[in-house]
């Protein structure tokens, strides 16, 4: 795999980054509504879905501007979900919700600006179908003990709905009878190119087939010209210290904040 320094100042990639988290999530639900701070997304199809029913701010607005903006623009949800852009007020921002008991997300978006630290064999990873990459979704949101059944459902609904409306290529390893262990996603608008869902099953980590898909997506996207790779990854979790070792580095971040 080839370097190649960034197209951009880290700043004007993390607003690029940013932006295309913004237009693919409109493209994707049933309602969005501008407003000052931001925007206002609604899905009334999947209520359940938390990122589909959301205040997405981007103005520096603090703790108690947020929750009442939410609370105006989100009625009759049964819950509050904000996801928080500003980069300089975030940090504070994040104590307050913490200390109000909301549950809290911090996003880290990571941009290609290297090559990796080794050189991997991609010939594992394959283009898998769309109905298996969505019994691996539904399989891995099963792990997380908060969904119901019915939430389950909506949420792969949710991420098919995605895929189709965006042409996600959609890229997996197989086990050796046949199934789908490993999954990733790529996303692109032919300038910039997201790495998305990154999910292998318990029974088949610790075999290099994360490092695998997501340097087989960084190869497909630079063939195709991409000007901008990135990935976005728990910035509380160990899959980071993957993506750096592949060739990205951090460049801001994205706060999510929910509230039944």
């Amino acid at each position: 795999m080839s370097s190649r320094p960034l197209a951009f100042p880290a700043s004007q990639s993390l607003e690029r980054a940013l932006e295309f988290g913004r237009t693919m999530l409109v493209r994707t639900v049933d309602e969005v509504r501008p407003i000052p701070a931001g925007l206002v997304v609604r899905t009334p199809s999947l209520p359940s879905v938390w990122s589909g029913n959301q205040l997405r701010a981007t103005e520096a607005l603090g703790f108690a501007g947020l929750v009442d903006l939410a609370q105006e623009q989100l009625p009759g949800l049964g819950y509050l979900d904000i996801a928080f852009e500003h980069q300089e007020s975030g940090p504070a921002v994040e104590h307050a919700f913490r200390n109000a008991s909301w549950k809290v997300q911090r996003d880290l978006l990571m941009i290609l600006s290297s090559g990796p630290d080794r050189v991997v064999d991609t010939g594992v990873v394959i283009d898998a179908g769309e109905d298996e990459m969505m019994d691996l979704m539904g399989r891995w949101y099963a792990e997380d003990p908060g969904p119901d059944p019915m939430e389950r459902a909506q949420l792969v609904e949710f991420t098919r709905r995605e895929a189709r409306v965006h042409g996600d290529r959609m890229l997996g390893v197989r086990s050796t009878d046949d199934q789908l262990v490993s999954m990733t996603k790529l996303r692109s608008d032919g300038r910039t190119v997201q790495i998305e869902d990154v999910y292998t099953v318990p029974e088949a980590r610790g075999r290099g087939y994360a490092r695998a898909m997501v340097s087989h997506a960084v190869e497909l996207a630079r063939e195709d010209g991409a000007e901008l790779i990135f990935i976005t990854a728990d910035d509380n979790d160990w899959p980071k210290l993957l993506y750096a070792r592949i060739g990205f580095r951090p460049v801001g971040h994205v706060w999510h904040f929910h509230h039944e």
